[in-house]
């Protein structure tokens, strides 16, 4: 398959979540803390209720949530191919590619996560957990918040908020394209964003991709080309085939993971049943998941 056709398949798929998924079913309810410490913290059984209710709520949210966002960069991407557009082809990638890198890294161990305490949660979100056991997960719960909320905090929200969580500001995009390059420094995957943010900010690239450049002896002449966009976006597509195949896969396949591993779960808002018809092949994350999920849930 090549990186057109993948952009192409991930934009039906997506198309289909969209037309086949109602959102208006989904409405997360998020307590405060006040709440947590004042009202249920003297009930273990129903603090700890609430809490997984709430991280299976935050990890439906991050999972439905990245399919949506990139959805609308790769329809961008797709419409930009069609319509012959390089700068927004060139937009609407290097986006789609820094949105895919949050969803590995943010949504990566989600789903095992899930499954490694599906005993545990099951039992705290019915109410059947032992008074004097308490179940949490710190490391969940701050990657699904990190996920939703992450963002540059300014300065005055500082001076008014005090010291912030780490897991509230967000992530350098080289942290983002490393990790889709498997962890490699300036990779790849890394030059292809480069390049496109060239075309995408005002910066020469997106001037003379439109001329064709000869030199006579002593002058230069530039001519407007004929299908310069075509030429340059079919010229990427194929230069970095791989790359961009690669940075789907991992931008969509966490999300569809995390909603697949949810409908295990006996908690209504969360299930997602249009998931269970999407096949993820041999994918050995997946399989791994469904193999322990197979002999949990017997």
């Amino acid at each position: 398959m090549t990186a057109k056709e993948m952009i192409e398949h991930y934009s039906k798929v997506t198309q289909d979540i969209e037309k086949n998924i109602d959102l208006k079913k989904y409405v997360y309810t998020i307590h405060d803390n006040d709440y947590f410490a004042n009202t249920i913290s003297s009930n273990a059984t129903e603090l700890q209720k609430v809490y997984w209710e709430e991280i299976l709520q935050r990890a439906h949210w991050a999972g439905l949530s990245s399919l949506i966002r990139n959805l609308q960069w790769v329809k961008g991407t797709a419409k930009a191919i069609e319509d012959n557009n390089l700068l927004s082809f060139s937009a609407n990638l290097r986006c789609l590619i820094e949105s895919s890198g949050d969803n590995l890294l943010s949504l990566l161990n989600v789903p095992n996560t899930l499954a490694d305490n599906f005993e545990n949660i099951t039992k705290c979100i019915s109410g059947k957990i032992e008074e004097k056991t308490m179940y949490a997960s710190r490391e969940l719960e701050e990657i699904l918040i990190h996920f939703s909320y992450a963002r540059k905090i300014s300065e005055e929200e500082k001076t008014t908020n005090g010291k912030m969580p780490k897991y509230q500001n967000a992530k350098p995009a080289s942290e983002y394209l490393k990790i889709l390059d498997s962890k490699v420094d300036n990779g790849p995957i890394s030059e292809l964003y480069s390049i496109l943010c060239q075309f995408a900010h005002p910066a020469a690239h997106s001037v003379h991709y439109l001329f064709q450049m000869s030199f006579d002896n002593t002058k230069y002449e530039f001519k407007y080309s004929q299908n310069a966009d075509k030429d340059y976006i079919e010229r990427i597509l194929n230069s970095y085939n791989d790359e961009i195949i690669k940075s789907l896969q991992y931008g969509f396949n966490p999300g569809i993971m995390t909603l697949k591993t949810l409908n295990y779960f006996e908690y209504e808002l969360t299930k997602t049943p249009y998931l269970d018809g999407i096949g993820l092949g041999a994918m050995k994350a997946w399989t791994d998941i469904t193999t322990k999920m197979a002999t949990l849930t017997k």
